[in-house]
């Protein structure tokens, strides 16, 4: 299965109305070449061959990502999908899954790479009319995607997708995603420097012109923090390495050597000194979750997805300092087709026992607030469900839900 086979920028274009523009004027000309090479200088890549620009309409870009969610995200994918953010409290039962995300991409695409056809597209907005040259948002989204033509004719981007998505762990594809969009963002934005250096009002009023557009209140919030996440943290990954070990660090992590968790992302020294997730091995829950009960997911958390978690109850600095210990995990999600419901395991490694002490004391402290009540036993907070928490090693964790407390006790207690 590929996925990401069009490689985004997010540069606030609301693209319904967007129409096709034909051929680029020579002005145009004159601004991709320039671009070029400042692109080519700063990453230090030569361009093997012309990457074609492209202005798709609205309805094409629309086509397009109707195309790519099928064959991208198949329905089996998405269920799995919802199943694992719903266990971690981050989107509601029945959300269109693929409703969500393709609305986000089409309110907020500003242009994209297609790794098919080695094309560089940017979308255009009726209301700008035919365009004799790129604006500066334009110019920035170029810059920003002729990075992925040379990241894809140098290393291969389909290459790298395919091997991210090749054991279905979701950390290690968001890691790698966040690698070669980190990349872009990083000339990206070195490019809109230089531009604000040379004008810095006139880059000041292009984008106050953009629409930004209003949020969707039923996108949830993982799924815009899950995309933005590889352009954001991934530019602090790359100016890391970049300062470390040059542009070659860049090309050694693309070429053979992609980043494997999220946790690397977020803490590029741990990357560099080779620190991996900590294998985590689970026994077999079959007797204790019962037959009427379908295994639907089996992997890992990751530190991103973690602090997704925590962050719907405490505080944003809270959720980052308590998962920052984070040293692999592992969750199992099991579902009911009689209804709704959902049981899950998740079994945590930490860094240090003193990581894991003050994870489980904050873990405790949101599941009073989740629940609102303090647990009897120390253990277990009991509701509509039952969440139990447990430290069962130094550098260990397990936290549960099921419908019944015994049934989450029994989870926690397994392989002991």
């Amino acid at each position: 299965m590929r996925k990401f086979l069009f490689i985004a920028s997010l540069l606030f274009f609301a693209v319904t109305s967007a129409f096709a523009q034909d051929g680029v004027t020579e002005a145009m000309r004159e601004q991709l070449l320039e671009i070029q090479q400042q692109v080519i200088e700063r990453r230090e890549l030569d361009l093997l061959v012309e990457a074609p620009l492209i202005f798709p309409s609205g309805i094409e870009l629309k086509a397009f990502l109707k195309r790519r969610f099928l064959e991208d995200y198949p329905p089996e994918q998405l269920g799995i999908d919802l199943v694992f953010l719903r266990a971690l409290d981050l989107a509601p039962p029945g959300l269109d899954l693929e409703a969500a995300l393709r609305d986000f991409w089409l309110t907020w695409i500003g242009g994209y790479y297609n790794i098919i056809n080695g094309s560089v597209n940017i979308v255009v907005r009726a209301e700008d009319g035919p365009l004799d040259a790129l604006t500066i948002p334009q110019q920035v989204i170029y810059a920003h995607e002729i990075v992925h033509a040379l990241q894809d004719q140098h290393f291969d981007l389909e290459r790298i997708i395919d091997d991210a998505n090749k054991d279905g762990n979701r950390d290690r594809r968001l890691a790698i995603h966040a690698l070669f969009e980190g990349d872009a963002n990083y000339i990206m934005i070195d490019f809109l420097r230089r531009l604000s250096d040379v004008d810095s009002d006139a880059v000041n009023r292009a984008y106050s012109a953009v629409r930004e557009p209003e949020s969707d209140p039923v996108i949830p919030p993982v799924i815009i923090d899950a995309i933005e996440f590889p352009y954001r943290q991934g530019y602090l990954f790359i100016a890391e390495i970049v300062a470390e070990l040059g542009w070659e660090g860049v090309n050694e992590a693309l070429r053979d050597n992609p980043p494997q968790t999220t946790e690397q992302i977020y803490h590029p020294q741990r990357y560099l000194a080779g620190e991996s997730a900590m294998p985590v091995s689970m026994p077999d829950h079959g007797e204790i979750i019962g037959a009427e009960w379908r295994r639907a997911y089996d992997g890992p958390v990751g530190e991103f997805f973690l602090r997704q978690h925590l962050g719907v109850y405490l505080a944003e600095f809270q959720a980052d300092d308590l998962a920052s210990g984070w040293g692999g995990d592992r969750m199992r999600v099991f579902t009911n087709e009689a209804d709704d419901r959902l049981i899950w395991v998740i079994y945590q490694k930490w860094d240090s026992p003193n990581d894991a002490g003050e994870f489980a004391q904050g873990y405790q402290h949101l599941l009073e607030r989740r629940y609102r009540q303090v647990s009897d036993d120390g253990l277990c907070w009991v509701a509509e469900t039952t969440h139990c928490m447990a430290r069962v090693g130094e550098k260990e964790t397990r936290i549960s839900a099921a419908p019944r407390a015994e049934k989450a006790l029994a989870l926690l207690a397994l392989g002991d």
